[in-house]
């Protein structure tokens, strides 16, 4: 994984999200975050998956990339502002670490068929 490139999966599918509300999100943030590094810290964690649940409802974009890439970009800006918990100092590393947890959520949020 360390050439990962969001250019190399411009072919990913659309995908239908399942529904989801404020509680379930935080329930799906909080096991997310007891397996993976970095985790936002507890004091803003509510604030975090509030944050998300108003971004999801407002992007009306099925596309698994787009989503990767704004869960991506929204764990930079906490990562910035120090709401992020032993993030490493190295933005590559980064990347991958916040790739990964994108991906997750993306999987936890695709509709079961």
């Amino acid at each position: 994984m360390i050439s990962y490139s969001y250019s190399k999966e411009m072919s990913r599918d659309n995908f239908t999200l399942c529904e989801f509300d404020l509680e379930r999100i935080k329930k799906m943030f909080s096991k997310i975050f007891e397996s993976y590094n970095p985790k936002v810290k507890s004091e803003v964690f509510d604030s975090f998956c509030e944050d998300f649940y108003d971004l999801a409802k407002e992007i009306h974009v099925s596309n698994e990339r787009i989503w990767r890439m704004i869960m991506t970009d929204m764990l930079f800006n906490y990562d910035e502002r120090g709401y992020l918990e032993a993030a490493s100092t190295d933005n590559a590393i980064k990347r991958k670490q916040f790739a990964i947890i994108a991906n997750v959520v993306t999987g936890k949020l695709r509709t079961k068929i």
